[in-house]
């Protein structure tokens, strides 16, 4: 993105450390910690790393101004960038024209992204092939049986698993004891009904249900202690602040007046080991607006909804980069696509 210079005001890139017309230190310095790409060329790069089909097959042509129907596109002239999606029909609808090449490369990026989770879909849906004739029928009451089996079973780890997520959560510095809340009993309950009960008496199928309804206790009060430590805290240690947010802390620059993420281990020792007696907020008089890390420019860059910068509706910020990776071996269908709105 485009910025102005504090010291001669001509415009410059805020990933720039210093103008290079004047010299003057850039005081709004994004320093990303992620790898979204932000020109043509990164972009080009991130569609080859992730070994996508060729641009004919996915019909994304990323630098180019392809002019036949069903494409999406971007391409610069004249310092000028253009998003564009050429519809089935032959027409153009232009997405984004103007000079911010980061926003124009988002813009492409997230339609790219949509699309190759549109495309894996496909490939994983099933596909109706025709039930098997003929033999090895079970009876109804047997399908019946061993479906409320199937469900019992998956209930017991269902209830397991959630209240580890939930544990994990409340006390993530421990999760050994939440393993041994949870595992503990499931193992000592397996052994006993592989062993000792019979797999249909009422006995087993009680301490099942008991086991779910500790296991729901485990999630509830986990849970509850997950929620409070979800908020946001600030503390102070030799005039320097910190941030927890998020299950994550981040230390504050004042040379930019921006956060940066730290480690947990990377936090002074008394801070570790006695994080209340160090709290600040708000209150305090040398409290300064800029400690607030909603404000951020790294909270802005880094932590908001990247789908906030764009009217198209999308969700990547808990998606895993890797996800992207394309199979060879995999099909693309391009004629799946909605070739026929704007977008």
């Amino acid at each position: 993105m485009k910025i102005k210079c504090d010291y001669c005001e001509t415009y410059i890139n805020d990933t720039d450390e210093k103008c290079p017309n004047c010299g003057g230190v850039n005081n709004h310095l994004v320093r990303t910690a992620d790898h979204t790409p932000r020109t043509i060329e990164e972009l080009q790069k991130w569609y080859e790393d992730h070994h996508l089909p060729p641009y004919e097959t996915t019909r994304f042509f990323i630098g180019i101004d392809y002019k036949l129907p069903k494409a999406f596109g971007i391409y610069e002239e004249d310092g000028k960038f253009t998003v564009y999606k050429n519809k089935a029909d032959g027409s153009r609808a232009v997405r984004y024209y103007g000079s911010d090449e980061a926003y124009a490369v988002n813009e492409i990026y997230l339609k790219l992204k949509s699309e190759i989770l549109n495309q894996k879909a496909n490939q994983n849906a099933p596909k109706n092939k025709g039930g098997s004739k003929g033999k090895g029928k079970k009876s109804s009451s047997g399908i019946l049986s061993a479906i409320m089996d199937l469900f019992a079973l998956l209930g017991k780890f269902f209830g397991g698993f959630l209240a580890l997520m939930f544990g994990y959560y409340g006390i993530y510095y421990s999760p050994l004891l939440v393993f041994s809340l949870l595992l503990i009993p499931l193992v000592i309950y397996c052994i006993a009904r592989l062993t000792v009960l019979n797999n249909k008496s009422t006995l087993a199928r009680r301490l099942g249900y008991v086991y779910i309804a500790y296991a729901i206790v485990i999630a509830l009060v986990f849970g509850s202690i997950g929620i409070s430590k979800s908020g946001t805290q600030y503390y102070r240690y030799d005039d320097s602040v910190y941030c927890y947010y998020d299950y994550h802390y981040y230390e504050y620059d004042p040379v930019f007046e921006d956060y940066c993420p730290i480690n947990h281990d990377a936090l002074p020792i008394e801070l570790q080991n006695n994080p209340v007696d160090y709290e600040y907020d708000a209150t305090h008089i040398d409290w300064v607006d800029s400690f607030d890390i909603t404000t951020s420019q790294y909270y802005e860059d880094n932590l908001m909804d990247t789908s906030s910068s764009s009217d198209w509706d999308s969700d990547w910020g808990s998606s895993s980069d890797s996800s992207y990776d394309w199979d060879s071996g995999s099909d693309w269908d391009s004629g799946s696509s909605d070739w026929d709105s704007d977008w």
